[in-house]
């Protein structure tokens, strides 16, 4: 009986399976809250991962546009300097034509009018005066030998450009000026040529006094070398404008002087006005030339600080020629080039020409 108890108890143990209680519902919570811990530390990874190579690759970009960009100036340098090149052949080029043409037309006026045949030495003047018109001369330093005219209405040619003055006394050498050959019948000296802003004309009273700029472009003639010019005989004056609308007019006074450095330049000489600009300079007769550094006008401030200009300015102006170039309307009051009587104090106008010739003796 005992051995079949025994064999009994051993089947019931060996075919009954251990019973394992389940976990408490906090450890199965935990448990997932773990796992999502995980999956959230594997993504903040990934991200990481992510930034780190977008960083990167925007460096390598912003390198390669800084290089693009330095290439692109690079390139617009070469384009800015071949197209200059390009325009100064182009323009060597055309003048060459026109003094040609210039050269032909002149000395078939001059032997049909005279009815004379050109000699070796006539021919060989002309063509050494019309070179010296081609090489952009200097100011008066130019030493080359051309011939000497008394003034720009004794040059016997038709054609406007630099030519090389000496005058009477007080000149002591010769001086070289842009003559204006097409103005009515012609003979005028430049002395006052403004027409693109390429210039600064806000300078000091030695600039103003000498002179500045490039008589084949923009230029101050100087205030030493008008006086010298107004001073030898009688002169006239007329001023040439246009505005930003392709409207033309002008101004002419039949009398022009200005005094000595002494006399501060002082406008001492003003004839009567006409033309169709309007009178915005017989206001200011009498008064001595200002600049930046130089105040001589009657106000208690300087005006050529104030207008930005440089003129003969009593308190202040009607004109300022010598004014900013603003390119037309503008919300600045009279610091522009501004003849009022034209276009009123704030509109600047495109271009100004200054010139002056001896008066014809009745």
């Amino acid at each position: 009986m005992k051995p079949l108890l025994v064999l009994l108890l051993l089947f019931c143990s060996s075919s009954t399976e251990p019973v394992v209680p389940n976990p408490p519902p906090s450890q199965q919570a935990g448990f997932a809250f773990e796992m999502l811990l995980a999956k959230l530390d594997l993504m903040e990874h990934h991200s990481l991962d992510k930034q780190l190579q977008t960083e990167e690759k925007l460096t390598v970009l912003s390198s390669r546009v800084d290089q693009l960009v330095r290439s692109v100036e690079n390139l617009s340098w070469i384009v800015q300097n071949t197209a200059d090149t390009v325009h100064q052949l182009g323009l060597n080029g055309k003048h060459m034509q026109q003094n040609i043409t210039f050269i032909q037309r002149d000395l078939t006026e001059l032997l049909a009018g005279q009815k004379l045949t050109a000699t070796t030495h006539q021919m060989g003047e002309y063509f050494l005066t019309n070179s010296r018109n081609t090489s952009s001369p200097s100011w008066s330093g130019d030493e080359r030998h051309y011939t000497n005219y008394k003034s720009c209405n004794k040059i016997p040619f038709k054609r406007s450009g630099v030519y090389r003055i000496r005058p009477e006394s007080p000149f002591k050498q010769p001086i070289m000026v842009l003559c204006d050959q097409e103005f009515e019948t012609g003979g005028w000296t430049v002395i006052q040529h403004r027409f693109d802003g390429s210039i600064n004309f806000y300078r000091g009273w030695k600039d103003y006094t000498e002179g500045f700029g490039n008589l084949d472009g923009e230029f101050w003639l100087g205030l030493e070398r008008i006086h010298q010019l107004s001073a030898m005989e009688p002169h006239e004056l007329v001023i040439l404008l246009e505005d930003f609308d392709g409207n033309k007019t002008v101004a002419r006074y039949d009398l022009f002087q200005i005094g000595t450095e002494v006399q501060k330049y002082r406008l001492m000489t003003l004839g009567g006005y006409s033309g169709t600009a309007g009178d915005s300079l017989s206001d200011l007769k009498g008064n001595s030339f200002s600049t930046q550094d130089m105040d001589n006008d009657t106000w208690d401030k300087n005006c050529a600080v104030s207008y930005h200009g440089a003129w003969w300015y009593a308190a202040c102006h009607q004109s300022n020629l010598n004014g900013k170039y603003l390119r037309g309307q503008t919300n600045e009051f009279a610091t522009g080039m501004v003849w009022k009587a034209f276009r009123g104090y704030h509109y600047a106008l495109k271009s100004s020409k200054m010139m002056i010739r001896p008066k014809a003796k009745n």
